[in-house]
């Protein structure tokens, strides 16, 4: 018989991690960045001054 000294692995939920806003304005100002050429910086910076969903909030997920 083959025995293991690896531990079991429960069915417990993964961590979610945590929603970054600044991540999600670098992904979007590098993705078009690359589709239109302007610079990455430039576009941060334009998505962190437009203010029209300011009052949005980022989704999370729901816990069960």
């Amino acid at each position: 018989m083959l025995s293991s000294t690896l531990p079991l692995v429960s069915n417990s939920p993964l961590a979610v991690p945590a929603i970054d806003s600044h991540r999600i304005i670098r992904a979007v100002a590098s993705s078009t960045a690359i589709e239109t050429g302007q610079g990455i910086q430039e576009l941060e910076a334009q998505l962190q001054t437009d203010s029209r969903f300011s009052a949005l909030d980022l989704a999370t997920p729901s816990v069960a």
